[in-house]
């Protein structure tokens, strides 16, 4: 898109607008530009480390230093996470590995011998304090509307420690509907601008995935535009938690 289409667009959702609106307009296509730049770009740096490139060569490439490149691109954790940096599900939360091992016994529950979508969804409720579970109960909906949804049964909670959780992780298979879910959840996280993957990046990845288990998402009332906005919500209300703290 060329600047003149750029300024077009902008001055089209303002027509009767002045100067300033013009300003803020161009402030907001300006941050969705970028977010939609480091996707982008995150997106093919995953598949490069994936096809064996190091972070000196994608450095290179990036015109950075590998340390640069791996500081944007990979979360740092302190050491004593026992999924080394760099390894699979290292950007994800606690609260999201433990979704993926309670998935994992949603699934087994069904009978199913690899991890769907939609169990997925359910195991979301297994993290009440995760930003998920709080978004899904905040749009007014309950655990057994989530699961009468998909037509499985919760599983009883568990609270996975850090070394168990990565254990289980190791063993846990995914449905392509599975993994669509995990890449989209990565793609939320690259687009909001956050260098760690948690629970409510799991329902946004669930959400963006085409296929039967986000239309079931959005039947009961949820879309991406509305967990975004509850996310902002949540974030605003951590941040207002840390000032007064």
């Amino acid at each position: 898109m060329s600047l003149d289409d750029l300024i077009a667009y902008v001055r089209s959702l303002h027509p009767d607008g002045g100067p300033l609106d013009n300003v803020a307009d161009a402030v907001t296509v300006s941050a969705r530009l970028d977010e939609q730049s480091d996707a982008l770009l995150g997106h093919f740096v995953d598949q490069a480390r994936r096809s064996g490139a190091s972070w000196t060569q994608i450095g290179s490439h990036l015109g950075v230093s590998k340390q640069a490149a791996r500081k944007r691109f990979v979360l740092r954790w302190d050491g004593s996470d026992p999924i080394p940096d760099g390894q699979m599900f290292s950007r994800f939360t606690p609260c999201a590995r433990n979704t993926l091992v309670a998935a994992g016994r949603v699934a087994e529950r069904a009978g199913a011998q690899v991890i769907d979508a939609a169990h997925l969804a359910v195991a979301l409720l297994n993290e009440p304090e995760g930003l998920a579970a709080k978004i899904i109960h905040g749009a007014g909906l309950s655990d057994e509307q989530v699961c009468v949804a998909f037509e499985l049964v919760p599983v009883q909670g568990q609270d996975e420690q850090d070394e168990a959780a990565a254990a289980a992780l190791g063993a846990l298979r995914f449905t392509d509907a599975g993994e669509a879910a995990l890449q989209g959840s990565v793609k939320a996280a690259l687009r909001l601008g956050h260098h760690y993957i948690g629970t409510e990046h799991l329902l946004l990845g669930l959400l963006g995935a085409d296929g039967p288990d986000a239309e079931t998402l959005m039947a009961i009332g949820l879309s991406v535009e509305s967990v975004e906005r509850a996310l902002a919500d949540e974030i605003a209300k951590i941040q207002a938690q840390r000032r007064v703290g």
